[in-house]
């Protein structure tokens, strides 16, 4: 490949453009054309005249346009139009970006079941682009864009789209879902980061992220999709800054639903795709019957009632949610338990493009896996501590048995209108409505007390009805001032997810009337809107604006626990939240191409928030008189101490007087008067002294150095009982403070500034390099600023945003001059390497509060490779991480407090620390994809493996908080479920039948292996040994 580099053409050829009325138009539309003189003649002579007289830089294959003729192009044409006509009938193709052309060979003819487009690609082509078009460019761009992306295309999403919607993501190199197998949605983690507000899941433009309260064990950043409707998925890693994309620190998932080019081929103007599918691994959920309205004195088997054990507001053995699990022999092969289909109309009306599209899939609970499963039954587990449940879980969910609580059911509308306005613009409209019936249980409702039940537990299923309205226009004459996109999105989602914290009936003694005391009725609304702009100031210098604005409102529908009564709930429930938020951001993005090897991007973002919880503000207009809970303080607390002095015993009377609350000025009166008073005892000995109060600074953070017990104050081994002589018995307690909640303390906002720059070096015709810094601004999402049990919010330290500095670094190289590869071939590949600071990480504290740690750590690389010479094909991926921690002195200092621990914790911890969300959050730090293919019978046939790789959860400092003889305290406030190393192997065979059918079978997990998805915040095994057949047929 050879790069020729076009002269510099002065802006003050476009200059006086803009004129008012009529002139103004006729000028306008003089500029969209220039005049073009390039004779016929071999093509590489041709193109270098059109990169002279375009203003771009022409990058094409020196030695396969040689033997190539071009038939020229003369007259007043736009470059596009320009550049089609010379590459007419030379059997290459150009792709237009900005002021770059890069020349590849056509493809192969198209299959029947193909569908194929024009051979000119044009980012920010005034076409909505779809089909193969959209997947080819997604697939590019991994390894064509400056930021790091991977892709996945229409037809290996309905491959491997696999049991759960969240399979969607599994091969997508360094991407994960979180609670892969409860709750039907999608949580996506990208490097390690996950999280409410940090990945947002984007659908044809809009968001509709629900975030559901785990219990003890975090919270789901779910998305709702039907994996039937989707037609590509691209992945963007790190705080984006991309056209038309509101990502956040942690990238995002871009999600593309069918169009209708998916559906036409060239030249349709009609089109009809029915598609229908069968598999196996699936058995029917038998559904609790539940005796809610009765009483539960009428139940003799009642927990609480005599004959079974349990309460009756904690009633975890509820004989009516117990089954017995189905074993291999129900696994039918040919069971077909697991059925979809989907049909999709489209037609072209002059200019305009139409679609609609329903899809629906039912499935039953699957079976785990058969075979390896020793990291989960591990004797030698002691089944007392939580932290062994992972590897004790084939015990209770036993090898190739039913997982319960694993069931879906979708149907789902898609409807499409695209209005080809003229060659400049487009007007698009989408609507998508979704009902999913899910398998849903609150993870600790799974263990149960003690875990005898473990995997016997079947509750009702979680309902989620979601909808979502989208309409995007672009416009974008042949002007330097005006490329301009705009769109507005609107999305409802009404959810019933069993995440209240009750039961699916309880009862409380003095009203024993049954009620479902687990179910949470929301009502998520958001609306956004997002508007850009682009300038080219000639062919060397681009500036991007963009605008973006989002509102949420989070309300409880119908009536919650608490709204009945919550005796009967228990302390558990009331997971109710209510409240609004907004957000904008305002992008400025140059870029500078000085030199044909150089190109410079700078950027500045300003951002700002705000989020009201309704439900506190509601409560204290109401006259509520709402106390917060705060940490005033810390004290010394030292056992078994002997107290041998007048000052000893002031410095207990003042410790303890501010333990309990008191004013400095009352504690110092009451140490005084009682040391004044005081008669040293025969031995002095004392259960706890309370010495030396200490306070944290206005962030709310401690330090070592402030802890006597840290610093040899009572090392002295004969101020103790002899007993204990030679053991320190000190420890620190927290001093809180009560106040009651003001209106002030249910608002949180801010506003603040980050720039990003990069620059790319062009090292050969066929490689380069590239370094990108940026920075990113995430704010506190909905569920982080409002209250709710086991998560409220911390009104002494109000939440600061989470503050990113992203830096990336990146090689790519084009392989197919290496290899020797012809035209419309792929061959690259691509070494990144990342390290993302995060100040001020939104975690959750010891109190159950949110609060901002000091810093995470993660940095990285990932090395990607991809091949395919028209009959071979297949992709690489590999993922290292070298870092994650989470910093914060305080943290670790108040994890566990008591004189075990004290000071034994790190400042920095791999993963997050106890208690935390962050904890279980952590993704493997070694994985492998690789993908492999063949081509065969003029492409009627195709087939391929794909092998999914990770490592083992590896947290050695963890390993031994948990199995010391006095163990670290709070692990069960939030269970890291760990993961055994893992290998699954998946592959498909797709027979093209004639011009209209194709038939498809797919196997996934076909060792049959017994593993757990990593982020699982619900104990249950991954599905086994699936295999699908598929139909497709077109008219």
């Amino acid at each position: 490949m050879v790069v020729w580099r076009a002269t510099w053409l002065g802006a003050t050829a476009l200059a006086g453009v803009v004129a008012p009325g009529v002139a103004a138009a006729q000028q306008a539309e003089q500029a969209r054309a220039r005049d073009f003189a390039i004779a016929a003649g071999p093509l590489g002579e041709a193109l270098i005249t059109f990169g002279q007289q375009a203003g771009v830089q022409i990058d094409a294959p020196d030695d396969a346009i040689r033997a190539a003729a071009s038939p020229g192009v003369s007259g007043r044409r736009t470059a596009e139009a320009a550049l089609a006509r010379l590459l007419a009938g030379t059997g290459f193709t150009g792709r237009l970006r900005g002021d770059r052309v890069t020349i590849e060979r056509l493809p192969a003819p198209a299959t029947a079941d193909t569908i194929t487009t024009d051979a000119l690609r044009v980012e920010g082509q005034q076409t909505a682009e779809g089909g193969s078009a959209r997947d080819a460019r997604g697939y590019d761009d991994i390894y064509d864009r400056d930021t790091t992306t991977t892709y996945m295309g229409k037809d290996e999403v309905e491959r491997y789209k696999g049991v759960t919607p969240a399979d969607v993501l599994k091969g997508m190199l360094g991407v994960y879902s979180g609670d892969a197998r409860n709750g039907g949605g999608i949580d996506p983690s990208i490097r390690g980061i996950s999280g409410p507000g940090r990945v947002p899941v984007i659908i044809d433009g809009t968001e509709q992220a629900l975030t559901v309260w785990r219990g003890y064990n975090g919270a789901s950043n779910r998305a709702y999709i039907d994996p039937n409707l989707i037609a590509g998925i691209q992945v963007a890693k790190g705080p984006v800054s991309e056209r038309g994309v509101d990502g956040s620190s942690g990238g995002a998932v871009v999600v593309h639903t069918l169009d209708a080019t998916d559906i036409l081929r060239k030249g349709q103007t009609f089109g009809i795709e029915a598609k229908l599918e069968g598999g196996d691994n699936s058995t029917a959920p038998r559904l609790p019957r539940l005796s809610l309205g009765q009483s539960y004195r009428d139940l003799p088997l009642f927990p609480g009632n005599g004959k079974t054990e349990g309460l009756v507001n904690y009633p975890s053995r509820d004989p009516a949610v117990q089954v017995k699990a189905r074993g291999p022999n129900d696994n039918d092969l040919i069971s077909f338990g697991d059925k979809a289909a989907r049909i999709a109309v489209a037609g072209r009306l002059g200019t305009i493009d139409l679609l609609g599209a329903y899809a629906y899939r039912t499935r039953g609970n699957y079976f785990a896996g058969e075979h390896d499963a020793g990291y989960y039954s591990q004797v030698n587990a002691d089944p007392k501590k939580q932290g062994t449940f992972i590897q004790r879980m084939a015990f209770n969910y036993r090898p190739g048995y039913e997982v319960t609580n694993t069931s879906s059911r979708t149907s789902s509308w898609l409807a499409k209108a695209v209005w080809h306005i003229d060659d400049a613009s487009y007007l698009k409209a989408g609507f998508r409505d979704t009902r999913s019936t899910y398998g849903d249980i609150l993870p600790s409702r799974v263990v149960g007390w003690g875990g005898a039940d473990i995997g016997s537990i079947q509750w009702t299923l979680g309902h989620v009805h979601s909808q979502a309205y989208n309409v995007d226009y672009k416009l974008k004459p042949n002007l330097w001032w005006l490329d301009f996109k705009a769109s507005f999105w609107d999305t409802h989602t009404l959810s019933d997810t069993n995440s209240n914290g009750g039961y699916p009936q309880a009862a409380s003694y003095s009203d024993p009337i049954l009620r479902d005391t687990a179910i949470l009725h929301q009502r998520n609304d958001r609306f956004g809107a997002i508007a850009s702009n682009q300038f080219k100031f000639g062919s060397r210098f681009d500036l991007l604006l963009q605008g973006n604005w989002q509102r949420e409102v989070l309300r409880p529908t119908g009536e919650s626990a608490v709204a009945r009564g919550a005796s009967y709930c228990g302390f558990f429930c009331g997971n109710n939240r209510s409240g609004r938020r907004g957000e904008y951001r305002i992008d400025m993005k140059a870029e500078w191409r000085p030199a044909s090897f150089l190109k410079l991007d700078a950027g500045v973002t300003y951002a700002g928030f705000h989020a009201i919880d309704d439900k506190l503000r509601a409560a204290i207009a109401a006259g509520d008189k709402l106390l917060v809970r705060g940490v005033a303080g810390y004290v010394n607390r030292v056992g078994s101490f002997k107290i041998q002095s007048k000052d000893d015993y002031r410095r207990d009377t003042y410790g303890k007087a501010i333990y309990w609350g008191n004013s400095i000025a009352d504690a110092t009166l009451l140490a005084d008067t009682a040391a004044a008073n005081y008669t040293p005892k025969l031995n002095g000995w004392t259960g706890y002294a309370y010495f030396d109060p200490f306070y944290p600074d206005a962030r709310g953070k401690i330090t070592r150095s402030q802890i006597d017990c840290l610093n040899g104050a009572y090392s002295d081994s004969s101020r103790y009982r002899p007993d204990y002589s030679g053991r320190s018995v000190c420890a620190i307690d927290q001093i809180f403070a009560f106040r009651n909640l003001a209106m002030a303390d249910t608002r949180l906002s801010g506003h603040d500034w980050a720039p990003t720059a990069s620059a790319t070096a062009y090292l050969s015709h066929s490689a380069r390099a590239y370094v990108r810094y940026a920075e990113y601004f995430r704010y506190p999402s909905l569920f982080e600023s409002t209250s709710g049990f086991s998560q409220s919010l911390n009104a002494d330290y109000p939440l600061r945003p989470e503050h990113m500095h992203s830096l990336e670094a990146a090689y790519i190289q084009d392989l197919r001059p290496l290899l020797r590869l012809g035209d419309g071939r792929k061959a690259d590949f691509r070494l990144t390497w990342y390290r993302n600071v995060t100040t001020d990480v939104i975690d959750r504290n010891t109190n159950l509060q949110s609060s901002n740690l000091d810093k995470q750590i993660l940095s990285g690389i990932e090395a990607q490779a991809r091949y395919d010479n028209g009959s071979v094909f297949g992709d690489i991926g590999y993922a290292h991480v070298f870092t994650n921690r989470v910093c914060d002195e305080t943290r670790a200092l108040v994890t566990d407090s008591g004189s075990t621990w004290l000071g034994k914790i790190p400042a920095c911890v791999k993963y997050g620390f106890y208690q935390g969300y962050l904890l279980t959050q952590a993704a493997p730090d070694d994985s492998l994809n690789l993908t492999l293919g063949a081509r065969l019978l003029d492409r009627r046939l195709e087939f391929g493996p794909r092998f999914v790789w990770y490592s083992q959860y590896n947290n050695p400092l963890l390993d031994t908080l948990l199995n010391s003889p006095d163990p670290v305290q709070g692990y069960a406030l939030n269970v890291p479920y760990a993961w055994g190393r893992n290998l699954t192997v998946d592959a498909y065979v797709r027979f093209r039948v004639d011009d209209r059918f194709t038939a498809e079978i797919n196997g996934t997990n076909l060792t049959d292996h017994y593993y757990s998805d990593p982020l699982s915040r619900t104990l249950n095994p991954s599905p086994g040994r699936t295999l699908r057949l598929s139909l497709t047929g077109r008219l």
